[in-house]
């Protein structure tokens, strides 16, 4: 019996069996599953550089394939460097400068003609989460040799250099060389030549580097983003979404074989089949197809003609769907350590109140607090210290705060009655300015201040009570 097998693709597309067959794809013997091509590919041998383990571009593209990951990556890098910042006198500075502190205030709030401090180590700490590597660029006064400018460098435009004391931006056709910070050498901003110092003409010298890398033992050039354990996760989220939209796009119609008995699947049948699903089902969810066909020569007393259409997938699993889109997201998240609320995401069946909080102070001190221990001891050691030479002031990042407010003004008003803390401390803890003035450096108890005369007239209560008690006693006896 003649039978004629073909396939309504998804895109409307009717092709027969023996066409298929003819055009058999095999899979790649390495199993290849290719991602973005680096720009860098025809420099580093030539140029001397380190490739690294991953393709950093390709690293860098993903924050822009998943919603969790992108979200994840914002809310890190602004916990992190977003908050804001202050000075606060070095441990074991007794009397540190004002004029000190006016320098580096001055420096931070002035860095950059275009964007704010807070701006750049955002940027730099957004490099940092997406590729696992993160640059600012150091500029120099020529006159005196002092830090004037900082500026943010696209992860993955950079790459290292073998000798670990030089790296290059390239950019199209575009390529300018730096040099690792603190690298008492010259080094050509176009060539890459490294030469004594002060042997480059100043227009010719190349700016300092700072680069924040997260550790990974596989690299000493390179490091690699959280997210690298979960990147199954990510892909697979993304195979969900083509999946879905190319299955809503034919209006949730799936992909049908269609069997012809007893008649070959002539030119106009297959042009019939073609528009029905290519236009027709588009057009009107509830189209009707007619065909006709010819027996097939040679056949006598044949069946009659019959067309079974057998969809290839019938059921969508709607539910396992969500399941696996929730497994990625969980994951993603996981990776990257962030709870799924401070990542935009509702979690059906938790509510906020104490268990956020926990999750949040879980998050700050594991995740948050050591990336920005990290960021500012770069800013201290190499920037303020080394760059600014100031030696009575150091940089801190704000943290996030997860306290509760008025748990935490309870406690404060608590300390401060026993004379724990003077109003000065008190200041300082909710993170405002000191005042100078001696009375503001005064301890009090239950609002008497702990001075001589404030000793004497604590010691005249307690005598007084002490008095009052004894003819209680007497009296009783």
């Amino acid at each position: 019996m003649a039978s004629t097998k073909a396939y309504v693709m998804e895109d409307g597309e009717v092709l027969s069996q023996s066409y298929m067959d003819s055009y058999i794809l095999k899979q790649k013997d390495d199993g290849s599953n290719q991602i973005p091509s680096d720009s860098f590919n025809q420099t580093y041998s030539g140029l001397g550089l380190v490739e690294p383990i991953y393709n950093i571009e390709a690293l860098a593209q993903l924050l822009e394939i998943n919603t969790f990951h992108y979200r994840a990556v914002k809310t890190k890098a602004r916990d992190i460097a977003g908050l804001g910042w202050n000075l606060v006198p070095r441990e074991g500075v007794e009397n540190p400068s004002q004029e000190e502190r006016k320098s580096v205030k001055d420096f931070l709030e002035t860095c950059n003609p275009s964007r704010t401090f807070t701006e750049i180590c955002d940027m730099v700490m957004v490099d940092h989460e997406a590729t696992g590597n993160g640059y600012f660029e150091v500029i120099r006064d020529v006159s005196d040799d002092k830090v004037v400018g900082l500026e943010h460098i696209p992860a993955h435009t950079m790459r290292a250099h073998q000798d670990m004391e030089r790296y290059v931006q390239i950019r199209g056709r575009n390529k300018v060389w730096f040099k690792k910070f603190g690298l008492d050498k010259d080094v050509n901003k176009d060539s890459g030549e490294i030469k004594d110092y002060g042997a480059v003409e100043v227009g010719n010298r190349a700016t300092e580097v700072l680069h924040l890398k997260n550790y990974t033992s596989r690299s000493d050039y390179y490091g690699v983003p959280d997210i690298l354990p979960a990147l199954g996760a990510l892909l697979g989220d993304k195979e969900r979404q083509e999946y879905n939209t190319s299955f809503f796009e034919n209006h949730a119609i799936p992909a049908y074989a269609v069997t012809v008995s007893g008649a070959d699947l002539d030119e106009q049948t297959e042009r019939d089949i073609k528009k029905f699903f290519q236009q027709d089902v588009k057009k009107a969810n509830h189209s009707t197809l007619v065909l006709t066909a010819k027996p097939s020569e040679g056949e006598y007393d044949s069946p009659p003609v019959e067309f079974n259409f057998q969809a290839l997938s019938t059921d969508t699993k709607e539910a396992s769907f969500r399941m696996f889109r929730q497994d990625n997201r969980d994951e993603i998240l996981s990776a990257h350590g962030v709870p799924p609320y401070r990542a935009g995401v509702n979690v059906e069946g938790q509510m906020g109140g104490s268990s956020a909080a926990e999750s949040t102070e879980i998050y700050k001190q594991s995740v948050v607090k050591p990336k920005q221990e990290v960021l500012e001891s770069r800013i201290n050691r190499f920037i303020i210290k080394i760059g600014l030479e100031i030696m009575d002031w150091k940089f801190v990042l704000n943290e996030i705060d997860t306290r509760d407010e008025d748990r935490e003004i309870d406690r404060l008003e608590k300390l401060f009655k026993m004379g724990y803390y003077s109003p000065n401390m008190l200041r300082e803890e909710r993170g405002d300015e000191r005042i100078d003035d001696p009375n503001m450096d005064t301890h009090f108890i239950n609002g008497v201040p702990i001075s001589t005369g404030g000793q004497e007239q604590v010691l005249d209560s307690v005598k007084d009570l002490h008095r009052e008690l004894v003819k209680v006693v007497q009296k009783g006896e």
